[in-house]
C-alpha cells in the first residue's frame, strides 16, 4: 500500500487529470504509486525500518510527500511518450529533482533520530563521524565517515 492517494499525486500535477480514459489511467497513477511506495520501503528497510511505517505521524506525512512526488514524476513523464526523455518538460524535471533529493536523504540516513527505528528514539554517540572508541556509546544511527565530508 503506497504512502499518498491519487489525490496526492494530483495535487502535484494540478493541470493534469487521470481518469479512466487519460494517460496515464488513474489506474495506473496507482499502479506508479504502489510503485513509488516500494522503492521507498527497501531505502528504509535496508536501514532497519519496519515497513509499511505507520508512526509517527510527522514520518508518515513526509513519506506521503515523497511517495507523491515520485509518482507525479513517473506519471508527467508517461504523458509524453514521443519525447526521447522525459526530462524534456520543466514540469517533470522540477518533480523529479524533488523526488531524488528526498530519496537521497533517505538514503543517507539524513532522517532526525527522533524518527529513528524502534519504540524510542536513539541516543546517538555521533552523527556526523565515526568515533575510534564507541564502548560507552550505542551504536550510531547513521554513520558519516571523517572521509565522507567536505570541508
Amino acid at each position: 500500500m503506497g504512502y499518498c492517494t491519487i489525490a496526492d499525486v494530483q495535487a502535484l500535477n494540478a493541470k493534469r487529470t487521470y481518469g479512466a480514459s487519460t494517460t496515464p489511467t488513474s489506474t495506473q497513477v496507482e499502479a506508479l504509486i504502489e510503485q513509488v511506495a516500494v522503492e521507498i520501503d527497501a531505502l528504509l528497510q535496508a536501514q532497519g525500518y519496519t515497513v509499511p511505517v505507520t508512526t509517527p505521524d510527522n514520518f508518515v506525512n513526509f513519506l506521503k510527500y515523497v511517495n507523491a512526488y515520485g509518482a507525479a514524476s513517473l506519471a508527467e513523464a508517461s504523458m509524453f511518450p514521443e519525447t526521447t526523455e522525459p526530462g524534456e518538460t520543466a514540469h517533470w524535471q522540477y518533480l523529479e529533482k524533488k523526488y531524488q533529493s528526498f530519496i537521497k536523504a533517505i538514503r543517507e540516513g539524513e532522517i532526525p533520530s527522533s524518527l529513528s527505528p524502534g519504540d524510542t528514539a536513539l541516543n546517538v554517540a555521533s552523527y556526523y563521524t565515526e568515533m575510534d572508541d564507541q564502548d560507552d556509546f550505542p551504536d550510531p544511527a547513521f554513520r558519516k565517515r571523517a572521509e565522507d565530508l567536505e570541508f
